[in-house]
C-alpha cells in the first residue's frame, strides 16, 4: 500500500509521462508524417503499471487504464467505419494517453482534441489559401459517404490539407491535463 505521497508522485510521473509521449508524436509526425509503435507502445506498457501501483487492480487502477488503451484503439476501428480519417499512429497515441491517464480522462481528452482539430484545420486552410476548395471537397465527400457508401481516405487527400493529427492531440490532452490535474481538485 502506497502512502497518499507517494501515489500523488506517482500520477505526477503519469502526467509527466503522457507530456513527454505527446511531444516526441507531435515531433515524429511533422517529422516524418508517422507516430511510431517504438513510441507509444512503452508508454502503454508504462501507463499500465503506474495505474496498478496507485489504484490497484479496480477501475482507478490497472483496468481503468486497460480501458483507456481499448478506448483509444477502439476509436481507430469505430472511425474507419467512415473511411480512413484517423491514421493507426494516431490511435495508438490515443492508447498511450488513455493508458497513462484511463478511459474518462481520454473523453475529455477527446472533445478537447476534436475542438483543437476543427480549430487548427480552419486555421491550415486559411493560412494555405484553400479552405474554400476544402468545405466543398467536405461537402462533396460526405454526400459520397452518405448516400453512395464512398469511404472517405485521407490518402487521397491534397498533400497541402494534411495536418499532423498529433498536434491536435496535442492541445485537446493539455488542456484535459488541465482540467483534471488542476481545475478540477
Amino acid at each position: 500500500m502506497l502512502t497518499p505521497e507517494a501515489t500523488q508522485v506517482l500520477k505526477w510521473i503519469t502526467v509527466a509521462a503522457t507530456v513527454a509521449v505527446m511531444l516526441a508524436a507531435v515531433y515524429t509526425d511533422i517529422r516524418w508524417g508517422k507516430i511510431f509503435n517504438a513510441l507509444t507502445a512503452p508508454f502503454v506498457i508504462l501507463g499500465l503499471l503506474l495505474n496498478t501501483l496507485i489504484g490497484g487492480w479496480g477501475v482507478e487502477g490497472l483496468l481503468g487504464s486497460f480501458l483507456g488503451v481499448v478506448l483509444g484503439v477502439g476509436l481507430w476501428f469505430a472511425i474507419n467505419i467512415l473511411g480512413r480519417i484517423l491514421g493507426a499512429g494516431d490511435s495508438k497515441l490515443l492508447a498511450a494517453i488513455g493508458a497513462l491517464q484511463g478511459y474518462v480522462f481520454l473523453f475529455y481528452a477527446l472533445i478537447g482534441t476534436a475542438l483543437a482539430g476543427g480549430v487548427l484545420a480552419i486555421v491550415v486552410a486559411l493560412w494555405r489559401g484553400y479552405l474554400r476548395a476544402s468545405l466543398i471537397n467536405l461537402v462533396r465527400s460526405l454526400y459520397s459517404r452518405l448516400l453512395h457508401k464512398v469511404p472517405i481516405d485521407i490518402e487521397t487527400a491534397a498533400p497541402q490539407a494534411r495536418l499532423p493529427y498529433a498536434v491536435p492531440i496535442l492541445f485537446g490532452s493539455l488542456a484535459a491535463l488541465y482540467y483534471v490535474h488542476i481545475y478540477l481538485p
